[in-house]
């Protein structure tokens, strides 16, 4: 199991908002019909909109400075193997994730009007990812980009000189394409890894 923190991170200034980050989370929905879609989920309720979970975190944000981020990620991400133990992925994982919060919350050590915070004194909404993509921001894909930059130079070479505005051989350039496809360090299936890719 992998779990990381993560503050709320919009550049220099936080956004007051928590709109984008949502929406984000709403990627796997577009598309589906309502009975198809994956929703929010907290401690006590199951089926809670992308709206209500943008109202009420951004309705939670009185006592905070200006600098201070307005939430905070964590994402849990089990193993292959974790996943293949699982009888019911969505409803295990919704299991899982409210344990975890309990545990999160009991590690504050902090007290209120002299008893321990509980998991209903904090505010979150979860989601369930079925389907993750690699993102610009990946390692992976960071450190596979001077080869997709050299691709492209390349590929663009092969139509400048399939179009007569070059001279060149098309199958040496071709063949340089392919090395560079191979030689890339990171590669999924035989093949580079890319941004967007599953």
């Amino acid at each position: 199991m992998y779990i990381t923190i993560t503050p709320q991170k919009m550049g220099g200034n936080y956004s007051k908002s928590s709109a984008d980050f949502v929406g984000y989370l709403e990627k796997e929905n577009q598309g589906l019909e309502q009975q198809d879609m994956e929703h929010f989920f907290n401690q006590n309720g199951d089926e809670i909109s992308a709206e209500e979970v943008v109202r009420e975190i951004d309705g939670n944000t009185a006592k905070l400075e200006k600098h201070e981020p307005r939430f905070y990620s964590i994402t849990v991400s089990p193993s292959k193997y974790e996943l293949k133990r699982l009888q019911n992925h969505s409803k295990d994982l919704q299991k899982y994730t409210r344990e975890i919060m309990k545990d999160y919350v009991a590690s504050f050590n902090r007290e209120i009007n002299g008893r321990p915070v509980n998991i209903d004194d904090i505010k979150y909404y979860a989601k369930i990812e079925h389907q993750r993509t690699f993102k610009g921001t990946d390692k992976q894909v960071q450190e596979n980009q001077p080869f997709a930059t050299k691709i492209l130079q390349l590929k663009t070479e092969v139509r400048n000189v399939q179009e007569g505005r070059a001279e060149g051989n098309v199958k040496k350039l071709e063949k340089e394409i392919g090395k560079l496809e191979r030689e890339a360090p990171h590669q999924q299936n035989g093949k580079r890894i890319v941004q967007g890719m599953p």
